[in-house]
């Protein structure tokens, strides 16, 4: 071969060299970013309750006043759960328009657990217009909703359900005069009294006596005085813990002896009442003590900020400048563990 064409083959680019340097791909175009709202919506079309659901709750979450119109079609979904969550998303959008489809749920829906969620979404909703809906609720077959309905028109000051809350007192149902107690004391409603001092003197459930406690000294401490009082010798401990608390509360201190031993409860939440108690009628002589006492041997860190609030309010209702509070006490420390001594060595005989 000649030298100059043997010189142009060598110059050519090679085959291969060419194949190993193609193009750079571009990149792919970023997805765009999706829509929660939408993306919501088309879960409410999906053939699985459980996905209509979800995209219901989703809605609520978002609240966005759009949302109300697809969640007000939901509560006549086929599916119980999916209405009851439309029902819970509804309460926690606040939408006037809401007021009357849930109501009409009150007493046209079947299940009790979509007519509970439709009272707790009232309560949200706070609207007065719903009470009469409400008091026809508390005769309902199911006691969640009666529960429901007695807290939500203690929460709306409906006073107009304080004749039907009077009668609720009477009710076989334990949970339901308790809870009719306390809704009565929420309304501060005078003309429950009497049935409220009669609770408090016969009923054979202490919890009902402690809201009826509760709610004569919020409706008339001092009208009540001889109830109050009379109530620190009742036989559970609750009951005359919330008697001291009532009656500590109008500056009265005949709950004194009753707070000083609740304070030595073994329970958390009795500790921290009983401190709150004596931050009110406490005195200088036995309650201070007593609450530092407690301090030096509470390990609870919530109730020890209780018992620690009582102590100063106490400190300063009774103008004493006392040294501070005992610091918390120090956890045990492991027991150390002896030294290993080497074994004696015996000495060996002559």
């Amino acid at each position: 071969m000649k030298l100059p064409v043997l010189l142009s083959l060598l110059l050519l680019p090679s085959f291969g060299a060419a194949q190993a340097s193609p193009k750079t791909a571009a990149p792919a175009p970023a997805a765009a970013p999706v829509d929660p709202y939408q993306a919501a919506l088309e879960q409410l079309k999906n053939a699985d309750p459980m996905i209509r659901r979800q995209g219901a709750g989703t809605l609520g979450q978002l609240r966005r006043p759009e949302s109300v119109e697809p969640l007000l079609a939901l509560l006549s979904d086929e599916n119980a759960f999916v209405r009851s969550m439309a029902a819970d998303s509804l309460g926690m959008l606040h939408s006037p328009k809401a007021v009357g489809p849930l109501c009409w749920m009150l007493s046209a829906e079947k299940d009790p657990a979509v007519r509970q969620s439709a009272v707790t979404a009232l309560a949200y909703l706070g609207d007065p217009a719903s009470a009469d809906a409400l008091i026809g609720a508390l005769s309902d077959s199911s006691a969640g909703v009666r529960y429901a309905a007695a807290r939500t028109l203690g929460s709306l000051r409906a006073l107009k359900a304080t004749p039907t809350l009077v009668q609720a007192l009477s009710d076989k149902d334990a949970g339901m005069r308790r809870t009719a107690a306390a809704a009565l004391g929420q309304l501060q409603a005078r003309e429950g009294l009497d049935a409220l001092k009669v609770r408090l003197s016969s009923d054979t459930d202490a919890n009902v006596r402690s809201e009826a406690v509760k709610a004569l000294g919020v409706i008339d401490g001092a009208g009540s005085l001889p109830a109050l009082t009379g109530a620190l010798a009742d036989g559970e401990p609750s009951v005359r813990l919330q008697a001291a608390l009532a009656l500590g509360a109008m500056g009265n201190s005949a709950g004194l002896p009753v707070a000083l031993d609740a304070l030595k409860s073994g329970q958390t939440v009795v500790r921290q009442q009983a401190a709150s108690a004596l931050g009110l009628i406490g005195d200088a002589a036995k309650a201070l003590p007593a609450l530092d006492a407690a301090l030096a041997v509470e390990k609870d860190a919530n109730t020890r900020s209780v018992i620690e609030f009582g102590r100063s309010q106490l400190t300063s209702r009774l103008g004493i400048k006392s040294a501070p509070a005992p610091a918390k006490p120090a956890a045990a420390k492991p027991a150390a563990k002896p030294k290993t001594q080497p074994p004696a060595v015996r000495g060996t005989s002559k």
